[in-house]
């Protein structure tokens, strides 16, 4: 037998802190028997309680309501136990320390999820989602995750893992009848079925892809000469004074970063010291280390003071990362505020961050930049595991594909199609190693 056969657990399932409600969850066999022991009152399943939760002496703990969920149609899958009470921090102990000495043990981080993963009331993308969404810092993120946990991700996955498992019976049953290989494979067309599935691959990244880049936390770094006015554009974007702002140029010596929510986008914009030449050590150190973030960022802001611009060298910004030129102090130009075509490829905007003009005009330049430069579409939450999974699911189809058309052998086809659908059903869990699963759901929080 094992973990799931005989223990049962139990974990605080609301956040850390004193607050109105909170909850301890259990579940397993003996979760129910705990919770009648603990309250002295019979549940019926899916109905509302009002008990009094008491110690091994009698004495009350607190008053609260008690929920029952019978195996299967739980969360977990097996018999589980809500128990609400008051939201303070002494009770909840009181009341875990009640659960743990009538039989259950706490549960690990992501214990219940994990649970629930294994008894198949969820996938693994579903699992990975519940995570995603408990984590999100922005309202495009929790909608992608919500949707993922719906089974978006989940049912294209499904689909794609079953034409692919089809198109390998067929090409396996061409291998036991080897006098009608050509017939079993062109009356199915198969080789152009795993083409259009090859395509399907390419599609679900470029997806994943684009899920992975509207929600994790980008790094955007302000450069320009001193006093450009890349501290006001921070405080602007930040709606707070969080850099020291004079006339004197070169007050910014350190990097300093704010995170800021941009349109949809989160960014950790990291303000730098001005580029120049200067014997100053301090300000020498500076530079060094504004060219260090800069070298490393998702995306550049050059900063230029529109009414007295000052060229700085850009050749250590690696070609890869995206520039946007903001020409700043644009109040005290003849420059129209907005975008407006500038020199090479980079976007540019004019905008005043004394007065906000203009803001609105770069939050869509960076939304753009960072969100939906290239392919647009993005229904679910993606993780980097997932992206690797379907970059190697297409590498090997492709491949195998490849081969085919060389040797014609049906036998190496379907060696190369499993290990396609390998890669395909490490997604859902279908296929996972104990390692996988216990560095995504140790990640969880303890008592989901």
């Amino acid at each position: 037998m094992t973990a799931l056969d005989t223990d049962t657990i139990a974990a605080i399932a609301t956040a850390r802190g004193d607050g109105p409600v909170g909850i301890i969850r259990l579940s397993g066999p003996k979760a129910l028997t705990i919770a009648t022991t603990i309250s002295q009152h019979h549940f019926e399943p899916r109905h509302a309680h009002l008990c009094v939760f008491t110690n091994a002496c009698g004495d009350v703990i607190d008053s609260g309501l008690g929920l029952y969920f019978p195996l299967p149609h739980s969360f977990t899958g097996e018999d589980v136990v809500e128990l609400q009470i008051h939201g303070g921090h002494i009770v909840l102990q009181a009341l875990l320390s009640r659960c743990l000495e009538l039989g259950a043990r706490a549960a690990r981080p992501g214990e219940f999820s994990e649970r629930s993963f294994l008894n198949g009331k969820i996938d693994l993308l579903q699992a990975e989602a519940i995570a995603d969404l408990i984590s999100a810092e922005t309202e495009t993120a929790a909608q992608l995750a919500a949707s993922s946990l719906a089974g978006v991700f989940s049912e294209l996955v499904d689909t794609l893992a079953t034409d692919l498992n089809e198109l390998r019976a067929l090409t396996e049953a061409s291998i036991d009848f080897p006098e009608e290989d050509i017939d079993v494979l062109q009356r199915h067309q198969v080789i152009t079925r795993l083409h259009s599935c090859n395509t399907t691959i390419t599609t679900l990244l470029r997806d994943v892809s684009t899920a992975r880049k509207r929600t994790q936390r980008h790094t955007a770094v302000l450069i320009g000469a001193p006093n450009a006015g890349k501290s006001s554009l921070l405080n602007a974007l930040a709606y707070d004074d969080i850099a020291i702002v004079t006339d004197q140029p070169g007050t910014t010596r350190d990097a300093l970063k704010e995170t800021v929510q941009i349109g949809a986008a989160l960014l950790d914009i990291i303000d730098t010291a001005g580029i120049r030449s200067t014997t100053d050590v301090i300000e020498q150190e500076g530079v060094k280390r504004a060219k260090a973030s800069g070298s490393l960022a998702d995306l550049v802001l050059h900063i230029v003071d529109d009414s007295h611009p000052i060229a700085i060298d850009t050749d250590w910004i690696p070609l890869s990362t995206p520039i946007i030129k903001v020409f700043n102090k644009a109040d005290l130009t003849q420059r129209a505020l907005g975008r407006f075509e500038g020199e090479a490829s980079r976007n540019c905007v004019a905008l005043s961050a004394a007065t906000g003009e203009g803001l609105d005009e770069l939050a869509s330049i960076v939304e753009e930049t960072l969100l939906i430069s290239g392919h647009q579409h993005s229904t679910f939450s993606a993780r980097q595991r997932h992206v690797d999974a379907l970059a190697e699911a297409e590498q090997l189809l492709a491949h195998a594909l490849e081969q085919f058309s060389v040797h014609n052998a049906a036998e190496l086809l379907s060696e190369d199609l499993k290990r396609v659908q390998t890669a395909i059903d490490t997604l859902t869990g279908r296929v996972s190693s104990d390692d996988i699963l216990g560095q995504i759901f140790s990640s969880f929080c303890i008592g989901k």
